[in-house]
């Protein structure tokens, strides 16, 4: 099912299969930059364009400020190698190489049963790339089929590299993993020449700017400038780490850059043969692509860190600077969080030892909360970045109510007794550091809800709350035995509530600190929810349960049960009606409160590890153990129809064990439209479900009284519609403006002047009286269906008479009822007293037929009370009817009251 508009309704006519889950659709991905895949530069004109692999897809973007552009399709396999060429994009999955043009699929190279295939590289009109089964595959670009093979002995030569010497004619040059290169015709499929092992292997080629000069980048961390026509070495440099890749500047500047393993960038001076600069630690993880920009001082970095970086060397010393870059987290995220009240910004603290913002409408707004000058300091002290940052946050809360005062989030970090506060407003570190009382260390935080007060929960049992703006202490509360593993406070700061691993949550008195309530919990809880507007407290238990507490009562209201493994996190929906928990046992569930039940739960392939509920209710956010992106899940209740059934993973519909359906991840590219989740598992229907939406009954139980789907304006302007015709009369009619003559009459005389006392004259026939509009017929519409239903036409049914006059407006509505004719015996009027009767009886569109009767009366009151004894059976019956529907909905409709008393007098 498609996630469309918010103003386009999902149809019941819909033929597709509903997915796995019933309320959650994958929408997008977010924080997704880059992988270890080398990525590809094209060039149109002066913009050069980045295209990177990502995971099952890959995304384009602009060199000039690294915005994303394109967002290609999701693949079978992961994306192993990518190639750009002018408009198209080959992109290698699954031992397949597919061709795209705007990120959309427009075709495929000629396919070969050779495994993953990889290292694409043009040539000319050719795609040459390695295989996995150690050959090297060639095909034509142009028609698009396989052009030859070159096969190669994996215990003599393992292919590892190829490259194509500028200005020789067919000619292309192989590395091996034993060190050793050979030069091959890929015409006559021969091998001209080759060289000798250079004593390690072969991990990079590339084309220096010298005509016949190759460099190698060697396992052993050796760079090699090698003459391959003479066979003889031009200059040998040696780096720290195997050599991953390298490049070569083209702005008349004798400059060579390579990178390792370690995530470092060694920039070499050629003329001299000398080390220039490392810039040690330049990501965090293996760089598997660099490479300078065509005639820029520019060098483009992507690592498997998950970032893009671009260096300007603009200075006298040729050390560059960081000019711009783009990332994310290059470890999980472990929490995550939604910062403001409209669901458009989302926190994340991540087990890569930061804190980052996420925007769910604008990627170029992703940002890492800055530490500090880290990079500065970590050149002084000649470590690594990552080496000087935080520790890992283990828990943080955020309000975003005085952002433009003082910090705003708060965080705590493992094994540690220091808090820190942060500015989302500056997204940096803010000025406080929280140290604890007794040196113990700090296991959960809060902030209030006015934004002043920060708590922090300490594995002694103590909770300290803290001034957000001036960070010092202001009350201590003091009554857990063990770590306080939750806190939250009310919305009015008149409670705050806590859990510890001593299996009691707590109410305080927020002005005083002393301890109100103390509930007794069979589990011991990890994790604390409060939703503030319903009072409700959701506690994580170490038994795999969760148990909702009021905190008016102070008792155990609810208890879900079902996940097969520990609960990581919980979440509550933005209207407080459900809870939606995530587990080690790769399920996201999500319960009920009214009724208790699970009324939806799927399976994802990586465990997840955090969840967070939309303020605007319009996506569910996930975090994953082994994923660097966070997962936006679309609320198909927003949009459609859904089911709120009860699910019992016990069993299935046909009575066998039953397991969640395995539902595909959200990916970066989001929906598209042709998107139709056919690789999502169908849920079994049953008869009360019609093409993939389940129709509820019209009539739940005969017991209930149902009111109509119609505006309530609809029937309150009825009843007022006098008032409202006389309110909205002219106190005077309009008056028409006078005519002017076309030809302007004058005076006689020397100089023209127009005569303006002249009266035109009218027209001969001409009348002043106006138009008389055309008699109203009397007959009304409603007369003939309820005289067709008095005969008692067998064809016809009661409610065809207020279908009718649901489709009519209030001024309508009004005409139709005052123009039922009184003739033949009142027939008309005793057939739309039995109507009533009937459709009251049904218990269906209540307040509609009450509005209706109350216009009816006004109108024939006079009529039933001259002919009260003719009409005393069907009166008997309507007054019935309307009184036992009355007393069921008190005090719905003031108008029914009436409408009952001035039949309990007619008679």
């Amino acid at each position: 099912m498609v996630i469309a508009d918010k103003k386009t309704r999902v149809e019941s006519e819909v033929t597709k299969k509903q997915e796995g889950s019933r309320l959650y659709q994958p929408f997008r991905a977010l924080g997704y930059i880059t992988s270890s895949i080398p990525h590809s530069i094209q060039y149109r004109g002066q913009a050069a364009f980045i295209t990177a692999g990502i995971g099952r897809s890959f995304h384009i973007y602009d060199s000039e400020k690294i915005n994303l552009l394109f967002v290609g399709p999701r693949f079978d396999a992961d994306v192993v190698s990518v190639l750009s060429i002018g408009d198209e994009t080959f992109v290698s999955s699954g031992g397949q190489v597919t061709i795209c043009q705007r990120a959309k699929r427009v075709g495929e190279l000629e396919s070969v049963s050779r495994g993953e295939i990889s290292n694409l590289m043009q040539f000319g009109d050719y795609i040459i790339a390695i295989s996995e089964d150690n050959a090297v595959v060639i095909w034509n670009r142009v028609t698009r089929e396989l052009f030859t093979e070159i096969e190669f002995e994996s215990e003599s030569f393992r292919v590892t590299a190829v490259v194509h010497p500028s200005t020789y004619v067919n000619k292309i040059v192989i590395g091996s993993a034993q060190g050793s290169m050979q030069v091959w015709n890929i015409q006559t499929r021969r091998c001209l020449y080759e060289f000798k092992s250079f004593g390690s292997g072969i991990a990079c080629l590339v084309q220096a700017p010298v005509i016949d000069v190759l460099a190698l980048g060697l396992l052993d961390g050796r760079i090699l400038l090698h003459n391959v026509k003479l066979d003889s070495p031009v200059m040998q440099l040696a780096q720290e780490g195997r050599v991953t890749a390298l490049s070569f500047r083209t702005d008349d500047v004798p400059m060579m850059a390579t990178s390792n393993a370690e995530g470092d960038v060694a920039l070499w001076d050629l003329n001299n043969k000398r080390l220039l600069h490392v810039l040690q630690g330049a990501h965090d993880s293996t760089i598997p692509s660099i490479e300078f920009l065509a005639g820029q001082p520019l060098l483009l970095t992507s690592s498997a860190d998950n970032s893009i970086k671009e260096w300007l060397f603009d200075g006298q010393d040729g050390v560059p600077r960081l000019l711009r870059h783009r990332s994310g987290h290059f470890a999980a995220p472990q929490m995550i969080r939604y910062h403001d009240d409209e669901g458009r910004c989302i926190l994340s603290a991540g087990r890569d030892r930061s804190l980052r913002y996420f925007s769910v409408f604008r990627d170029a707004q992703n940002v890492e909360l800055s530490q500090g000058s880290l990079a500065r300091e970590a050149r002084a002290r000649k470590v690594k970045v990552n080496e000087l940052r935080l520790p890992q946050i283990s828990q943080f809360a955020s309000n975003p109510a005085m952002t433009k005062d003082w910090d705003d989030v708060i965080t705590c970090q493992q094994n540690s007794t220091n808090a820190h506060t942060w500015s989302s407003d500056r997204k940096a570190l803010g000025k406080y550091t929280l140290m604890s009382s007794d040196k113990s260390v700090i296991k959960s935080v809060a902030i209030s809800a006015c934004g002043n007060f920060g708590f922090l929960g300490l594995t002694s049992g103590v909770i300290e709350m803290v001034n957000m703006q001036s960070g010092l202490s202001r009350r201590t509360f003091i009554g857990h035995t063990k770590v306080v593993t939750g806190i939250q406070t009310d919305a009015c700061n008149q409670q705050m509530y806590s859990t510890s691993l001593d299996g009691t949550l707590r109410i305080w008195d927020f002005a005083t600190g002393k301890q109100m309530h103390c509930v007794e919990l069979p589990s011991p809880p990890s994790r604390l929810m409060l939703h503030r507007e319903s009072g409700l407290l959701a506690c994580i238990c170490d038994d795999a349960c969760v148990r909702v507490v009021d905190s008016e009562s102070q008792r155990v209201v609810r208890k879900f049960a079902g996940h097969r493994n520990r609960i990581t996190d919980l979440a509550f929906s933005n209207d407080g009606r459900w809870i939606v928990t995530a587990s080690l046992d790769s399920t996201i569930r999500t319960w009920d409160l009214p009724t208790g039940h699970m009324v939806d739960w799927f399976k994802v392939e990586s465990v997840p590890v955090s969840l967070a509920f939309s303020p605007a209710g319009d996506f569910l956010a996930t975090a994953h153990m082994d994923s660097v992106g966070i997962f936006l899940w679309a609320n198909r209740t927003q949009f459609a129809e859904v089911s709120l059934r009860q699910i019992n993973p016990a069993v299935d519909l046909s009575g066998e064990a039953a397991d969640a359906a395995l539902l595909t991840m959200p990916t970066t590219a989001g929906l598209s439209a042709d998107d139709d989740g056919a690789e999502q598992q169908p849920i079994e229907s049953t008869a009360d479900e019609q093409n993939g939406v389940y129709l509820a009954a019209e009539q739940l139980t005969d017991n209930m009284v149902t009111l109509s789907s119609l505006p309530k304006s609809k029937w309150q302007t009825l009843l007022n519609l006098a008032t409202i015709k006389k309110r909205n009369k002219p106190e005077m009619a309009p008056k028409a403006p006078e005519l002017a003559p076309f030809f302007l009459p004058t005076v006689l005389g020397t100089e023209p002047r127009f005569d303006l006392e002249a009266k035109t004259d009218k027209k001969d026939g001409a009348d002043d009286k106006p138009v008389e509009r055309s008699r109203i017929s009397t007959a009304s519409a409603v007369s003939g269906l309820v005289r067709a239903l008095y005969r008692g036409q067998e064809t016809m049914s009661f409610a065809a008479v207020f279908e009718y006059l649901k489709e009519l407006n209030p001024s309508a509505i009004d005409l139709e009822l005052r123009t039922l004719p009184v003739d033949d015996n009142l027939r008309a009027v005793k057939a739309f007293i039995q109507a009533s009767t009937a459709h009251l009886r049904s218990k269906r569109d209540f307040e509609l037929v009450q509005a209706y009767l109350q216009v009816f009366l006004n109108v024939f009151g006079d009529i039933i009370k001259a002919n009260a004894d003719d009409l005393e059976p069907l009166l008997v019956e309507l007054r019935k009817e309307s009184k036992s529907q009355w007393s069921t909905i008190d005090g719905l409709i003031r108008y029914s009251a009436c409408m009952v008393e001035f039949m309990r007098t007619s008679k």
